[in-house]
């Protein structure tokens, strides 16, 4: 497969950044009180200060009151029960280097419940019923130019350069074939049974976006920003079956490169002290969309795997996002957010690209966010 240049690019810029950061002491420090954390904006942390959270992700039939979960399961055979939960734990750190610079590494872990439908075909036992993922996304932001705003309080105006390298990987979805069916008349037994899995579960790629950000008053601030990136995901299926014959029908390879561009707004309130909100959007268009499959059709893998069941992506998104926040400390801070996906794709729903995650790909989707944060200032 064909690779973008995901690690070289991003590395030669973020050693530009750090060379220039160190000779260059304009920037934009974001002001006291505000949050930084899993929030865009142009602002950075001064050398030395950090913030660092950590929360719980969840979507469940509790939370799930736009039936979303519903909607997923809506007109498709192979997910069942409460396919669309999802459980999971996300942490993010941000550290000043120097003025107008910081670094940042965000890390999901992730458990999405997906349960299939019973194939009459094969016996299958042991099967998986979640996909595990874990996404993390390091990278730094570098102010290139910066003004005093009316307000000192807050961070006048910034325009800044944000460089980020994103990697996905996913645990096998796997099962274990006890029998199947090779026609009307006859089967094929494995004792013990053999396992196949969905496999190779993995993404990467790079992004970068410029940012600008401004006051509004006295208790807000606006940012807005476009950013174009690159990644390449691919997957695969496969069996530990020692018969040639069955073992090719299960062996497929989907492999897709993209590039995007994006851009995005976003808002932070604080009409009431200790209490800020931020709200934030994003639109991404996919511009180039090369993919390398190998797909099977066999009705001897089962039915959820099928290649034949991958169809054309959508190649444009909106996201959204919500934050409310409440300082508990003057280092403390606990908030509850909202992310929802008009579709999920690369970056959002990993390696969306194999036939599981394919037949959602294109569906409405969310998840709300509990997390507790610190953050020391100079």
């Amino acid at each position: 497969m064909r690779s973008f240049a995901t690690t070289s690019t991003p590395q030669l810029i973020l050693s530009a950044l750090v060379l220039t950061g160190a000779a260059n002491a304009s920037a934009a420090d974001e002001a006291t009180g505000w949050i930084g954390n899993d929030h865009t904006s142009a602002y950075t942390l001064d050398a030395g200060e950090f913030e660092l959270s950590g929360g719980l992700s969840r979507v469940d039939e509790t939370i799930d009151f736009l039936d979303l979960r519903d909607d997923m399961l809506a007109g498709n055979s192979r997910l069942i029960d409460n396919s669309g939960d999802l459980d999971g734990v996300r942490g993010e750190a941000r550290l000043g280097i120097w003025r107008g610079l910081e670094v940042f590494y965000k890390r999901h872990d992730f458990d999405l419940t997906l349960k299939t439908s019973p194939t009459t075909r094969a016996n299958i036992v042991d099967l998986s019923n979640q996909l595990s993922t874990t996404q993390t996304s390091w990278g730094a932001k570098f102010v290139l130019y910066e003004s005093e705003g009316a307000n000192n309080s807050l961070g006048g105006s910034s325009f800044a350069i944000d460089l980020r390298r994103v990697e996905s990987e996913s645990d096998d979805f796997d099962g274990y074939i006890e029998s199947f069916s090779v026609n009307a008349n006859s089967s094929v037994s494995f004792d013990p049974p053999q396992r196949f899995a969905m496999d190779r579960l993995s993404d990467e790629g790079w992004q970068t976006r410029l940012l600008y950000s401004n006051d509004l008053g006295s208790n807000s601030q606006f940012s807005i920003w476009a950013g174009y990136g690159e990644s390449e995901a691919g997957s695969g299926t496969s069996t530990d079956i020692e018969f040639d014959f069955i073992a090719d029908q299960f062996l497929q390879t989907f492999d897709i490169e993209e590039s995007q561009y994006m851009a995005g707004a976003s808002i932070n309130l604080q009409g009431i002290p200790r209490l800020p909100i931020q709200i934030g959007y994003e639109y991404i268009k996919i511009n180039k969309r090369e993919a390398v499959t190998q797909s099977s059709n066999s009705s001897l893998i089962p039915s959820f795997l099928r290649g034949s069941n991958i169809q054309d992506s959508a190649d444009t998104n909106h996201t959204a996002y919500g934050t409310v926040s409440w300082w508990i400390t003057p280092h403390m801070y606990t908030s509850l957010s909202g992310k929802l996906f008009k579709n999920q794709f690369v970056g959002i729903m990993p390696h969306y690209n194999n036939p599981l995650s394919a037949s959602f790909s294109e569906t409405l989707y969310g998840y709300v966010t509990l997390s507790l944060g610190l953050k020391f200032t100079r």
